[in-house]
Parts: C-alpha cells; sequence; structure tokens
C-alpha cells in the first residue's frame, strides 16, 4: 500500500497553524529562523501524522479514506525529535493526545495573534509554566489523605487542618499565576470548592466529632466530604487530562475523574 503523504501545501498549513513552534506543551521549540547565509532561512520543523500515512506506521486508521490521511486536520506541526518520538513510542502518544496537543497549542496561538506580537513569548512562557504549575497542584492534592482514606478512619478535625493547609498552599501558587488566566481561574474554583465545604460544616464541632454512623452530625460530615472529593476529583481529573498528567497513588484509585 503507498504512502498518503502530505502535500507541500499542507505541510505549509500546519506549520503556518502552529506558528512554527513545535505543539508538544512540553517543548515549544522554535522550528523557523535564520540560517548561517544570510541569504537563506533554516526550517526544523516536521508535519507528523495523527494517524499514520500507510499501514505500517503508529496510529494507521484503516477506516480513513486516503484525503483524510493528507488532510491538514490528521496533521500536527512538531520538531523533528518531538516528531520521532511519537512514531517510536505509539502507546505513549495515542490519538486522543495529540489531537489535544493540537487543540490546546492553536488555540494558544491565536491568542498570541490576537494579543499581539510583543506579549508572544510572554505567553507561550505561560504556558509552559502552566504545566508546572498543574503538576504541583496535583501533587498537593496526592500528598492529601483527606481525599482518599476510609470515611471511618478520618477525625475530622484533622481533615480541617489538612484543607486548611490545602487552601494556604494553594493561594501562595495563585501569585504565580497570570491574573484572571486559566490557571487563576482554576485555583479560585478549587479554593471555592473547599469553602463550600466548611460553609456546609461551620455549624458542627469538628474538634469533638467522631465516626459514627448512628450521630446525624457525623452522618452530615461525611456527606459534605463524599461531595467534596467527588467535585475535587472532578476538578483534578479535568487538569490532569489538559496536561496529560497521569495520577498517581491511591487519590487516582479513589477519585472520579472525567472520560
Amino acid at each position: 500500500m503507498p504512502r498518503h503523504d502530505f502535500s507541500v501545501a499542507v505541510k505549509r498549513q500546519l506549520a503556518l497553524r502552529a506558528a512554527h513552534f513545535c505543539t508538544n506543551p512540553l517543548c515549544l521549540r522554535l522550528t523557523a529562523g535564520p540560517g548561517s547565509n544570510l541569504e537563506k532561512g533554516l526550517g526544523t520543523g516536521h508535519a507528523a501524522h495523527i494517524c499514520a500515512a500507510s499501514k505500517l506506521g503508529p496510529r494507521y486508521d484503516e477506516n480513513q479514506t486516503e484525503a483524510e490521511r493528507r488532510s491538514a486536520n490528521n496533521g500536527i506541526w512538531l520538531c523533528r525529535e518531538c516528531g520521532d518520538m511519537v512514531d517510536k513510542d505509539e502507546p505513549g502518544f495515542p490519538v486522543d493526545k495529540l489531537r489535544a496537543w493540537k487543540c490546546n497549542h492553536e488555540a494558544m496561538i491565536a491568542e498570541v495573534r490576537q494579543q499581539g506580537w510583543s506579549k508572544s513569548i510572554e505567553l507561550l512562557r505561560s504556558n509552559s509554566m502552566s504545566i508546572d504549575l498543574a503538576r504541583r497542584i496535583i501533587v498537593l492534592f496526592e500528598d492529601r489523605r483527606v481525599f482518599w482514606a476510609s470515611f471511618d478512619a478520618e477525625f475530622p478535625d484533622r481533615v480541617r487542618m489538612s484543607l486548611e493547609q490545602l487552601r494556604a498552599n494553594l493561594s501562595t501558587l495563585r501569585r504565580e499565576c497570570a491574573p484572571e488566566g486559566s490557571m487563576d481561574k482554576f485555583i479560585v474554583a478549587l479554593l471555592k470548592t473547599i469553602r463550600h465545604f466548611f460553609n456546609q460544616v461551620e455549624h458542627l464541632d469538628l474538634t469533638k466529632l467522631q465516626c459514627d454512623g448512628g450521630n446525624s452530625d457525623w452522618l452530615f460530615f461525611e456527606m459534605a466530604l463524599r461531595t467534596l472529593r467527588k467535585s475535587v476529583g472532578y476538578q483534578i481529573g479535568v487538569l490532569a487530562n489538559s496536561y496529560s498528567i497521569s495520577l498517581q497513588g491511591e487519590l487516582a484509585e479513589s477519585i472520579p475523574t472525567p472520560k
């Protein structure tokens, strides 16, 4: 079977849509610039197939037509190193992940164009920094047993102290975010979720409350904590999926995450 390669026009379109930056959110390498010859430019980008151009390639989709395989919709712009990586490690880079990279990158580039070139590098760097912030937020939650310990093993006052510390940690991380940026808004949403839990249980004396299935106060506390875990689980799942971060440990096994 012949390879269904991209045309020159499609390759050019993919490069333009990516603004010649590698689409891998952990890379963002610029793939075009001046060469040593003052009369020529240098391009190091690669128009990679999301679903392979032939049966022998990674992520091949037999249901695609030839036109679909050759289309810009089936392509993603990468630096040569990342292009080689995604082709040699097919399980690590499934179709959905590559499409998410492309969608998020092109949305960022659209914002860059609207903001103007003077802010473009700042925006690109802030996107890269967001990945680091996302990892740090997730680690904060993975380290809190309040989100995964069995309910009968929890002490309400210890839950209160843990959540208070978590709020302080999140507020500290928020100082590193661009005001009203996506990560800033995400942290605010998490803080609102935790605050809602405290509002629900403020009438309870958490210093004295203990696990007791016959105590209405304990049952109310348990219900509020279940709601908190479910809401936080969804939010953290969205964050992890957005940045292709795998959840680890007990947190990954115990909270609901979006499919």
